[in-house]
């Protein structure tokens, strides 16, 4: 007889049955990979519930979403950083990495930030990408996984990192912030060239016509005269918090304006392909806007601006007193013959903007012959609509002829006449 005994049936059982959880499920799934495939073999097994996971973002603060969207729904570049951050995942099993655990990723809500793989990772040791219609992270030999989020769109609020696996779930809260600046800038503010302490847009005058009979044209033309538009070069400043300075570079600022009496461009005639009543603009690193123009039309009135960034607006809100650009100056004479003694009005005097509304304008007036006709004021300011044209009472001198002078006050040009009018004796 042999002395040789037979090993036992049960042995290759035995020392499955005493390895460690983790290495006996990678010993399982082996062996019915090996039995069932030939071919690639996938590494990989499911976090068991003993398991826990770590997650770690890359940037310590908020994300930026986008402001703007290009046409296939994703933030237009150059956009507020940070908006993108890398998150690595530390998977254990006790004491020990879980080399080869996976767990699944999901965001919610999904539409806050995009799911994808570490692009920094070799092609063949990308450790989290879609499979099964699912995101997986599976660990390294050192129980890591890295993949990226993104706030893609315009989405903003808190967004919430999700790790499941077995019957078990971790979360982790990513802040998304609305593109603009964050309320840590101070000093926000805007600054306009060409103005007084009043934000007073005065007029130029230059389309300015006169006429000496009451008809007036049927129309002024357009109230956005193009070449002839009045404009102030603006920007918009912020100064950066020092404990995070890059925070302002390409934060979008919104400039808006409240009144169809103004507009904004980037071009300084204010050309109609140009102008709008919306504008977005973008801090550079410093946290200043490049120039763009306020522009005004010959209306004028009262132009404000909202001006917003992310959480924080310009307040006061910047504010144009725009006087209208008056466009007929009328001078009437009642009469073209007065005898010395009559002391009446003689004048009505109107200015007309656009849209041929009597408007208010100060005026300097002067006669061609102060002896023959002698003003009782050298200016005075014309009433608007809603009352009567402006009377003047002249004195009559001595016999002969003279005209009145009507000019905008302190210029010289247009320089509006009256008719002829005659002083005679009385009779």
């Amino acid at each position: 007889m042999s002395d040789r005994r037979p090993a036992p049936r049960s042995g290759h059982r035995f020392r499955a049955a005493h390895l460690p959880q983790r290495a006996a499920a990678l010993f399982i799934a082996s062996a019915a990979i090996a039995v069932g495939v030939s071919g690639c073999i996938e590494r990989g097994y499911p976090l068991g519930p003993s398991g826990n996971v770590e997650l770690r973002f890359d940037v310590a603060g908020a994300l930026f979403a986008a402001d703007d969207l290009d046409a296939e729904g994703k933030g237009k570049e150059p956009r507020q950083a940070p908006f993108k951050t890398g998150v690595t995942l530390l998977l254990v099993e006790g004491s020990e990495a879980a080399n080869g655990g996976f767990v699944d990723v999901h965001i919610e809500p999904s539409e806050a930030l995009l799911i994808e793989s570490d692009s920094d990772e070799q092609e063949d040791a990308v450790t989290c990408k879609e499979k099964d219609g699912k995101f997986r992270c599976t660990a390294t030999p050192e129980g890591v996984a890295r993949f990226n989020v993104t706030a893609l769109g315009t989405w903003s609020g808190e967004a919430t990192v999700v790790v499941t696996w077995a019957d078990q779930r971790k979360e982790s809260v990513l802040n998304v912030l609305p593109a603009g600046l964050p309320s840590t800038v101070t000093n926000f503010e805007m600054i306009a060239s060409g103005l007084s302490d009043t934000g007073r847009v005065l007029p130029t005058y230059t389309a300015l016509a006169c006429t000496n009979i009451d008809a007036l044209p049927d129309d002024l033309g357009s109230k956005w005269r193009p070449g002839n538009i009045r404009a102030r070069e603006a920007f918009v400043r912020a100064a950066p918090p020092v404990d995070d300075p890059d925070v302002v570079a390409n934060a979008p600022v919104i400039i808006e304006s409240r009144s169809s009496e103004g507009a904004l461009s980037l071009s300084q005639d204010c050309a109609d392909a140009d102008r709008v009543t919306r504008l977005r603009v973008l801090l550079d690193a410093t946290g200043q806007s490049p120039p763009f123009y306020v522009c005004f039309s010959d209306l004028g009135g009262d132009v404000g601006l909202s001006i917003t960034s992310g959480a924080l607006s310009v307040s006061p809100e910047p504010a144009f007193d725009v006087v209208p650009e008056p466009r007929v100056l009328r001078v009437s004479a009642l009469t073209d013959v007065v005898t010395q003694d009559d002391v009446a009005p003689l004048f009505e005097i109107s200015a007309f903007n656009t849209d041929l509304k009597r408007i208010p304008l100060d005026v300097d007036l002067e006669s061609s012959n102060p002896s023959v006709l002698k003003l009782s004021k050298a200016s005075e300011t014309l009433s608007g609509e809603g009352t009567d044209p402006t009377s003047l009472v002249v004195t009559p001198g001595e016999p002969g002829e003279a005209v009145l002078h009507v000019r905008p006050q302190l210029y010289k040009n247009p320089d509006c006449q009256s008719i002829p009018v005659t002083v005679v004796p009385v009779p």
